[in-house]
């Protein structure tokens, strides 16, 4: 032997088993780290796909320009994928609720929108007054137009900032396709056609003829100082200026109206949520190598102090064990890593053969494949981050025994481990079942050894517990579903809808609740008459508002109200104002009203205070905000002040197992009692959003059993080489009597307690988890539903994995004989 180093190789060579179960702790531990840090960049690459496909592929849009301001843009070198469009104008879509927006793209504008732009029949317009609609579009018509048809359509076109009286006119259009219908915009009140270009100059006036140019730029990290400069470059007011929030929030871009958003807070719950799995699935990964090195290198201490014996020095112990380890993480670790990265890609190519690739802004199968290949590149730092956590948990585990052998006395290390066992109070009892009892005697005996091995099943199950809870931060569609509450919006504009009737509609065995708005709009400035007294004059310009919304909306437009502010609102006791939105012409700033907390306004014989000010104006039929103060006060004072109890808008939402066929024809004959009342359903918007989430949700799955699979051989690997160390124990004890079928339900008893102790650890853990997960949701600190199915499903798992780690190798060791059981040396 040219040096003592050998010993390890031959050390490795003649304890065959426990290397094997070390090198396969160490690839396993490999893959799941492995599969966790590239599977990270592809579901994160798939929900900025969701996110486009929802509101365009575009960072942000500059509207109201002119032809000079928009080429402009196409020429700055900061910029990339700029497209135009304009606005030709909008129409009701019959009495849904819901308009046609007209639009014409230029250069690639269309294919930012991709859930738009669906041909399902004929072709996209290509020349001036070519049009294609949505079949929804056609159907909300009342048209059974076919390709080649012409479609007449009475249109309106306003610009943003008010400067120009609205314009109406009729065109005439020639369907050259039919588009497949999207639903998205239903959220928003909007459903999409598109025009051929060249259409915009043939029917709008050359003050009427804006762009609105979308873009992405170069630099993410400084976005916000690009759009500041452009804006100042091309005297752009910020109120023309739009950013696309859902898709900014995906990509983790900071803009300024973020301010409620993950992006904009500095180190978020997101942030948070993300570093605690990560860490999780490392500490995991960790500790299975922990226990298994941890039990192999105490049961050679006595190896450790025959080398003693003979002249080793403690640095040359601890390089024999260090060289050890680096053999099997040298040769485990690449293995690992290969396989992982194999793996990440495979299964996710895989599941997406399930998939609908059109949710996902690819047009098959296999460019959805291809999509997922680009943002499979493999991430080296995330490779090396895996390389370092194994290396770093493997030299932890193997240098405490070492140290331990290298610090004893040779005499004391060669005789091996002794166990004290201190009783306290001595006392006599009966011990109904032997093996349960002298299972936790051997739990007791090993107290380091049982507490690693329970706490790396811990980890296991907190990650399961975890992972599951973590998938819903992945929905980029969570945003959009916020902008409506129920599954039906219902509306009269005019006469509005009678209390009776809206009890009626609750008292729907099909209904689950019903939130309402009353909404009354005046313009005093127009020779509007005020129904009632009040001190508080507006400008002529100005509309005055009167609201009244229930609590379950009052907690969408005013969560931070105070309670004692909403119980004076409640009691009619003060108010909540919307102030107008301010604007100016050129650089001349225009008067406006302007209400603070604090101020008193009479309404009738009332003197009510400014409990707060709301940011988001409260509107119905998907109408826009017309400018002015909106008063929102109880239904008491609102039905006193107006004379009439009557609701404008009523949303109600279903129960979940509701047929909404049936649901609907009751409500078109409900509808029709009262003359100009119509409904949309949000419910086709939401479903799309939901699938476009599924898919994700899907992919996420196919992670997690993939990994709990992993993390289930690793739970097999600690308890199996748990048991492989005490062949000798055994083999005494069956010298002394015990018999097989003890034997068995001793070391099952032990596989059990591991699995229900770690189980309820874990749970505690996991759920302390899933409230950090559902922080990084709703941004505030506070419990969550406890997660039953996912806790129940990993303490089951877990404990069947125990008990079969436990019986798989007490049965081929109690075929040993006993003794050879006793003088093995593995």
């Amino acid at each position: 032997m040219k040096s003592y180093l050998a010993l390890a190789w031959k050390e490795l060579k003649a304890q065959k088993i426990t290397a094997i179960l070390i090198l396969v702790a160490v690839i396993m531990s490999t893959i799941m780290t492995t599969v966790i840090g590239q599977s990270i960049g592809i579901l994160q690459s798939m929900r900025i796909q969701q996110a486009a496909g929802l509101n365009g592929n575009r960072y942000a849009t500059f509207h109201q320009l002119g032809k000079e301001q928009a080429q402009k843009l196409h020429e700055d070198d900061r910029l990339y994928d700029v497209g135009d469009t304009i606005f030709i104008g909008s129409t009701p879509l019959g009495n849904s609720s819901l308009s046609l927006y007209l639009r014409e793209y230029h250069d690639n504008a269309l294919s930012m929108y991709p859930a738009i732009g669906n041909v399902k029949e004929g072709r996209l317009p290509e020349e001036a007054i070519e049009i294609t609609l949505s079949e929804d579009a056609l159907q909300y018509l009342g048209l059974d137009a076919v390709i080649g048809d012409t479609v007449s359509l009475d249109l309106s076109v306003s610009v943003m900032d008010g400067s120009l009286s609205e314009l109406e006119y009729s065109a005439d259009f020639v369907l050259t396709g039919i588009l497949e219908s999207s639903y998205i915009g239903y959220a928003s009140g909007t459903v999409e056609g598109i025009v051929g270009e060249g259409t915009a100059e043939e029917l709008l006036p050359e003050e009427y003829l804006l762009y609105s140019t979308d873009f992405k730029t170069y630099d993410k990290q400084n976005f916000q100082s690009i759009i500041y400069a452009l804006a100042e470059d091309l005297n752009v007011d910020e109120r023309y200026i739009q950013y696309n929030w859902v898709l900014l929030d995906a990509i983790g871009i900071s803009y300024d109206e973020a301010a409620d958003s993950d992006t904009g807070t500095g180190f978020s719950f997101m942030t948070a949520a993300c570093i605690l799995v990560g860490v999780l699935v490392l500490l995991a990964a960790g500790l299975v190598i922990y226990n298994i090195l941890k039990i192999s290198i105490t049961k050679r201490i006595k190896e450790y102090g025959t080398l003693r014996a003979i002249g080793g020095e403690r640095g040359q112990i601890y390089r024999l064990v260090s060289l050890q380890l680096l053999i099997l993480c040298g040769a485990g670790i690449p293995i690992g890593l290969l396989l992982g990265i194999l793996s990440a890609k495979g299964v996710l190519i895989a599941a997406t053969g399930l998939l609908n690739p059109d949710l996902f802004m690819a047009n098959s199968t296999s460019e959805l494949n291809s999509a997922i290949n680009t943002a499979s590149t493999v991430k080296l730092p995330m490779l090396f981050a895996s390389i370092e956590v194994i290396l770093l948990f493997a030299l932890l585990a193997a240098f405490p025994a070492a140290r331990y052998a290298s610090h004893v006395s040779p005499t004391v290390a060669m005789s091996g481990q002794t166990v004290k066992i201190k009783r306290r109070i001595k006392r006599n009892r009966n011990i109904r079942n032997f093996e349960a009892y002298y299972a936790r005697l051997n739990l007791k005996r090993g107290r380091g050894r049982t507490a690693v091995t329970i706490l790396s099943l811990v980890m296991s199950i907190t990650v399961f517990v975890a992972l599951q809870s973590f998938t819903g931060l992945l929905d980029a569609s969570s945003s959009v579903q916020d902008m409506y509450f129920s599954d039906y919006a219902v509306t009269n504009e005019t006469v509005g809808i009678p209390s009776e009737a809206v009890k009626t509609l609750a008292e729907n065995d099909a209904v689950e609740s019903v939130s309402t708005t009353r909404l009354s709009v005046f313009m005093p400035g127009a020779g509007d008459i005020l129904p009632f007294e009040t001190d508080l004059s507006v400008q002529s310009h100005e509309t005055l508002q009167l609201v009244n919304v229930d609590e379950a909306q009052l907690q969408i437009y005013a969560p931070n109200l105070s309670a004692q502010d909403k119980q004076a609102l409640k009691d009619g006791t003060g108010c909540l104002v919307k102030n107008p939105i301010a604007f100016s012409y050129g650089d001349t700033t225009v008067q406006q009203t302007d209400l603070t907390v604090g101020d008193t306004i009479q309404l009738g014989d009332r003197t009510l205070p400014v409990l707060g000010l709301i940011d988001t104006a409260i509107t119905i039929n998907n109408d826009g905000f017309t400018n002015g103060v909106q008063l929102i006060v109880n239904d008491e004072i609102y039905c006193s002040l107006l004379g009439n109890d009557s609701y404008s808008e009523v949303y109600p939402t279903l129960q979940d197992n509701a047929d909404t066929d049936t649901f609907e024809s009751w409500l078109d004959s409900w509808c029709s009692n009262y003359p100009g009342t119509h409904w949309l359903s949000y419910l086709q918007s939401s479903n799309e959003m939901i699938e476009s989430f599924e898919q994700i949700k899907m992919l996420c799955w196919v992670l997690i059993i993939f990994i709990g699979i992993i993390g289930i051989l690793n739970i097999i690997n600690t308890v199996y080489s748990n048991i492989h160390t005490r062949v000798g124990e055994i083999g005494m004890q069956r010298a002394i009597g015990m018999s097989a079928a003890s034997l068995y339900k001793t070391f099952l008893w032990e596989g059990a307690y591991y699995g229900i102790i770690a189980s309820v650890i874990g749970a505690v853990f996991g759920y302390v988890c899933c409230i950090f997960v559902g922080a990084a949701q709703t941004d505030a600190l506070q419990l969550v539903a406890v997660p039953v199915m996912a806790i129940v499903e990993a303490a089951i798992i877990s404990i069947v994995a125990c008990l079969l780690a436990t019986a798989i190798p007490l049965r081929s060791i109690a075929r040993m004989s006993i003794v050879d059981s006793i003088e093995t040396v593995e």
